[in-house]
C-alpha cells in the first residue's frame, strides 16, 4: 500500500534537481542521436466554463469554514492547480487533475519538468531546459530531448512511485484540503479573483478565497511560506491521454 504524503514533498526535496541526475543517469551511456518528436499538449483549462452557481443565502461561517471546504474539496473529481512559490529559488506549478489522469509540469528558476499520469502510467519529458541543467553533451542530449520516459523503468530508480504520489488526485487534493481544514479563520471579507467574486479568509499568514456563490469551492491559497496558489475547473475534468509511442524514450535504461 503506497503510504500518503504531503502534496508538496516534490517541492521541499528539490523535483527538478532529482529530475536531472535521473537525466543525467540515462545518457550516462553512448548512441546515436535522433530527433525528437514535439510532446503532446498539457492539458488546458475547458474552452467552455461551468454554469455559473446560484448565489449564496450567505458566507460560510468562520468557524467551520476549513471543515466545509475540505469536504468539498474530497468530494471532487477535477481541478486545475497553478502557482508559484520562491524557497531555495522560484517554483512554477501548472498541473491539471483528475480521478483518472494528471498532466502538467513543474518548473524551477526555468527548469522545466513536464509530467503526465494516465492510470497508473507516469511519465517524465527531458525538456531541453532539462538536459541543458543536467549538463550533458550534445550527442547524450539528442537522445533525450522532448522524450518521455517511464518512471516504471529502471532508468528512474525508483522514482515512480514517489512520482505516482504527487501526481495522484485523492492524495495531492486531500493533502491540500487537510492544510486547508485549520481553525481560527477570521470573518469573510468580500474580495476579487480574476473577475470571479470572492470571500476571503484570514488565518494568521494564511488567506484562502473561496467562490462567493454557490458551493464556496476554493480559488485561492495564499500564504509566505507555501506561495500563491490557484484552484479552477472544479469537477470539470480535462482527460490525458498517454504519449504516443515514438515520443517515448527507448534507448538504454528504457
Amino acid at each position: 500500500m503506497i503510504r500518503p504524503v504531503s502534496n508538496r514533498l516534490l517541492l521541499r526535496c528539490g523535483a527538478v534537481a532529482a529530475a536531472a541526475a535521473l537525466a543525467c543517469t540515462a545518457c550516462s551511456g553512448s548512441g546515436s542521436g535522433e530527433n525528437a518528436a514535439q510532446p503532446p499538449a498539457a492539458a488546458s483549462s475547458p474552452a467552455a466554463p461551468a454554469a455559473p452557481a446560484s448565489p449564496s443565502a450567505a458566507p460560510l461561517d468562520a468557524a467551520t469554514v476549513g471543515e466545509t471546504v475540505k469536504a468539498a474539496m474530497k468530494k471532487s473529481t477535477a481541478v486545475h492547480v497553478k502557482g508559484s512559490k520562491s524557497e531555495d529559488g522560484k517554483m512554477k506549478v501548472d498541473m491539471q487533475f483528475n480521478k483518472d489522469s494528471v498532466s502538467g509540469s513543474i518548473e524551477k528558476d526555468g527548469v522545466e519538468v513536464p509530467m503526465l499520469r494516465v492510470g497508473e502510467k507516469v511519465w517524465m519529458r527531458f525538456s531541453k531546459s532539462l538536459t541543458k541543467e543536467a549538463g550533458l553533451p550534445a550527442e547524450a542530449a539528442a537522445m533525450v530531448n522532448d522524450k518521455w520516459v517511464s518512471l516504471d523503468s529502471p532508468l528512474a530508480q525508483g522514482m515512480g512511485e514517489v512520482f505516482k504520489l504527487f501526481m495522484d488526485f485523492d492524495v495531492f487534493v486531500g493533502s491540500m484540503a487537510d492544510d486547508v481544514d485549520k481553525p481560527g479563520y477570521s470573518a469573510a471579507e468580500p474580495a476579487d479573483v480574476a473577475g470571479t467574486p470572492a470571500l476571503r479568509y484570514k488565518n494568521g499568514s494564511r488567506t484562502i478565497f473561496l467562490e462567493a456563490a454557490g458551493s464556496h469551492r476554493l480559488l485561492r491559497l495564499e500564504s509566505p511560506s507555501e506561495g500563491t496558489m490557484e484552484f479552477s475547473g472544479w469537477d470539470q475534468p480535462v482527460p490525458a491521454k498517454a504519449p504516443p509511442a515514438a515520443e517515448i524514450y527507448s534507448g538504454p535504461g528504457s
